[in-house]
């Protein structure tokens, strides 16, 4: 057990999960809370029709937070589709065709809340120019740049101050000021608009100055991101073991270190902030590149002789990486005690 997590905290997020509302039970009754090694507690839920699901967060309500949005933003069309058909038959009596799964129409396409944003006409001139090099849509361009510095905003906002915070994101936006702005419409997936709109009261922000944050946040955060990957990519084959000695870390764990760089396994907190200062990035940012390394990694040709391959959808622990070495028991110790 991590130490430095209260267990009372962690028993109380498990007894309000079976207080939640029916609907929301019947996903999230089963749910477990569980502490990661790497410092985190994640909540494992199964949704009907679905599948499993896993958040991870610092705190036990944050990840049952999480899991209540991931959970609205995967019931959502379907509980939309059959109230607009419910409401479109409501002088019928005879509901029982609505008990079947909605059409693919309705399945594939996914709601989305409109804010209204004032952007720096700079700014959106800008966006405007990547969406058109991507062949991509303005919306699409401004949403993901918004989602992009949001979650880096969230990710900060565990260990700076709010000042600091609002005076970086204020400082980025600022480079895009001009004497004119724009009006436009900024669309958001269901969850990240909660999100959004619960951070910007949460801080005393209008949800359009959040969002107008964010979507500078995001392009910084993405220029920052180019840069991070050029330098990590310095460090591939034997060149990696220079950086052993700086990150404290013992011959043995070459392999686990370069897993790690490659984003396939999920480095210890301790880890993250040895490396953030040797390559001169924020832990949040590091933590995104690494995420980012697993999604776009190259995935291997299978020839399975007996089933079907299995392919991960997640990185793996430290602690499994370690264990899957072989190394001595005295070497895996001292390689699971980074983990703590």
């Amino acid at each position: 057990m991590n130490p430095t997590l209260d267990p009372l905290e962690l028993a109380q997020g498990q007894a309000l999960l079976p207080r939640l509302s029916d609907t929301l039970a019947q996903s999230l009754r089963g749910a477990r809370l569980e502490y990661q090694v790497e410092g985190y507690i994640s909540c494992a839920f199964e949704v009907p029709g679905i599948g499993k699901r896993t958040t991870s967060a610092g705190s036990a309500y944050e990840a049952i937070r999480l899991a209540l949005i991931e959970l609205a933003c995967l019931t959502t069309p379907t509980l939309e589709y059959l109230a607009l058909q419910m409401n479109e038959t409501s002088s019928s009596k005879d509901l029982g065709k609505f008990d079947s799964v909605p059409s693919e129409r309705f399945q594939s396409k996914t709601r989305q809340h409109t804010v209204g944003v004032t952007l720096p006409a700079e700014l959106k001139v800008h966006l405007n120019l990547l969406a058109e090099s991507e062949n991509a849509s303005f919306a699409e361009m401004s949403r993901r740049f918004a989602v992009f510095g949001f979650e880096d905003f969230i990710d900060r906002s565990l260990y700076a101050s709010s000042t600091a915070l609002f005076d970086l994101l204020n400082n980025e936006l600022l480079k895009w000021q001009s004497s004119s702005s724009e009006q436009v419409m900024l669309r958001l997936d269901p969850g990240h608009a909660v999100r959004i709109r619960s951070a910007a009261k949460e801080y005393g922000k209008s949800v359009s100055e959040l969002s107008v944050l964010c979507v500078a946040h995001g392009l910084e955060m993405q220029a920052l991101l180019v840069s991070l990957e050029q330098r990590i990519s310095n460090f591939k084959g034997a060149a990696i073991r220079p950086l052993l000695p700086k990150l404290d870390l013992p011959p043995f764990a070459t392999p686990l270190l370069s897993s790690v760089l490659a984003g396939t396994v999920r480095a210890p907190k301790t880890l993250i902030r040895k490396l953030a200062g040797i390559f001169e990035a924020p832990e949040s940012l590091l933590s995104t590149f690494f995420r980012r390394s697993f999604d776009y990694r190259l995935v291997p040709a299978f020839k399975a002789e007996d089933g079907k391959p299995e392919l991960a959808t997640n990185a793996v622990s430290w602690a499994v990486a370690v264990k899957s070495l072989g190394l001595s028991a005295e070497q895996t110790k001292t390689l699971l005690d980074l983990g703590i």
